[in-house]
């Protein structure tokens, strides 16, 4: 087939600009809200999308509705890793609380997602962890719903998980590999997720309290291999445990692949 010269597909946003805020400095959340960059906003229920201006090089918050288990998503794509495969980064905080049930959270790549009532692909309570939809997906999540609190690294498809591994080459359970991160809210995480062609992924994480050099440490493998022709939504949001709003405050996200030239 022709190719032409854009071969590689990304979305990017550093957020230093969002759509028009009113006075109070909130816009209400419409379903697919375009942020630019290839990225849109959606949740359940109503929520909201700030600008935050007392902080340098431009940051995104996003609200979630006061009802348990409502939430808010940031998403773009899709790509398919047996295209070249397929990577996100992003650096993201939770602001009000990290307190037992009170908040969830993710950034990977998902297959399933609907954009009026998204859901967690993976989540936790007690030592319980749920793959929810009928797709892959594969990333970090958080749940404040665990047992052990913490950012966890995992894969799943078809409602089960995948096998992982560990950065040591111990094979993990359906918990997911748990990252060395300092759990407290208001404090910045960055995140890296890369898909092979082959559907396997490996995820890094950096945590400023843990690693001062600054630099993502290597946290594990999925081994399992997602769908490598299926198409995958890049994403991160949050979600409440409780009957209170919770805000995830975003510094950027990026995602990228390359393109089927044969489509």
């Amino acid at each position: 087939m022709p190719q032409g010269s854009f071969g590689r597909v990304k979305a990017w946003n550093d957020y230093t600009s969002i759509p028009a805020v009113t006075a109070a400095g909130s816009v209400p959340l419409a379903q697919g809200s375009i942020l630019g960059g290839g990225w849109a906003a959606h949740g359940v229920n109503e929520g909201a999308i700030d600008a935050v201006v007392d902080e340098p090089n431009g940051i995104v918050a996003l609200t979630s509705d006061t009802a348990d288990d409502d939430n808010i998503f940031i998403s773009a794509g899709t790509w398919s890793p047996i295209n070249g495969g397929m990577v996100m980064e992003a650096r993201i905080r939770i602001v009000d609380s990290v307190a037992v049930d009170r908040a969830a959270a993710w950034v990977g790549f998902t297959e399933t997602l609907s954009i009026a009532t998204p859901v967690m692909p993976f989540e936790t309570d007690t030592t319980t962890t749920t793959y929810n939809g009928s797709g892959g997906m594969v990333g970090f999540g958080f749940d404040s719903a665990a047992d052990v609190v913490g950012w966890r690294f995992a894969g799943g498809d078809g409602g089960a998980a995948l096998a992982t591994e560990d950065s040591n080459g111990t094979v993990g359970t359906a918990l997911g590999i748990l990252a060395p991160a300092t759990i407290t809210a208001d404090l910045f995480w960055v995140f890296r997720i890369e898909v092979a062609t082959d559907g396997t992924a490996r995820g890094y994480f950096g945590d400023a309290q843990n690693n001062e050099q600054g630099s993502m440490q290597y946290v594990g493998k999925v081994t399992g291999a997602l769908g490598t022709g299926d198409q995958f939504h890049a994403t991160t949001g949050i979600e409440n445990r409780s009957g209170a709003n919770e805000i995830l405050e975003v510094d950027y996200t990026s995602a990228e692949g390359f393109r089927d030239w044969d489509a």
